[in-house]
């Protein structure tokens, strides 16, 4: 008996799991009608190549400290006044506190053409977020839609107060302190 109910619930368990292991082809179905037509793809990559492969020093970054040096090398965008500021993070968190002079649109609506009607494209821009991750995502997209978009090291957990975070890689771990500049609180 203990065996037959053994089996049984086998056999129950496969019932369960066949035909859910089965829908899982349909997950991600592929939509042909989304993407664009192939002859499209070499000018996104053209644009994405020169956008890459004109980073100074092979990324597009820049440090609060070099930001607030007081060194001006008038052949850099070396100065918070070069840029136009741009924080893709939350309206909550942008209200909170923010670089003085920054505007606010969220990275889901960043590529908005409203929205990206809002930003110059003669004058360098520079992406604030929380720690610089999503910020170098808009930056790349940014860049590939022809702006000169770059990304605030570490964001705004390096540009407010000092403060110590432990941040974590598979290699190394890194301690971050913030640089303690000015912040503005922004209405909501």
């Amino acid at each position: 008996m203990k065996q037959f109910t053994s089996l049984l619930l086998v056999a129950l368990l496969a019932l369960v799991a066949i035909p859910a292991f089965a829908g899982e082809e349909k997950c991600a179905p592929k939509d042909e009608t989304n993407g664009l037509p192939p002859g499209h793809y070499r000018l996104i990559a053209k644009a994405a190549d020169n956008f890459l492969s004109t980073a100074p020093g092979g990324n597009r970054s820049i440090y609060a400290e070099t930001l607030m040096d007081g060194i001006d090398d008038p052949t850099l965008n070396d100065e918070l006044g070069d840029f136009f500021l741009l924080d893709i993070r939350l309206p909550a968190d942008f209200a909170k506190d923010t670089v003085p002079g920054a505007i606010n649109i969220p990275m889901a609506d960043l590529a908005k053409t409203d929205n990206l009607a809002k930003l110059p494209t003669d004058k360098p821009i520079l992406v604030i977020c929380h720690t610089g991750h999503t910020a170098s995502i808009s930056n790349a997209v940014l860049g590939v839609l022809g702006y000169d978009a770059w990304t605030l090291r570490f964001g705004m957990m390096g540009w407010r107060t000092m403060t110590k975070t432990k941040v974590w890689s598979p290699k190394y771990s890194q301690d971050i302190y913030g640089a303690g500049y000015p912040v503005q609180k922004a209405p909501l």
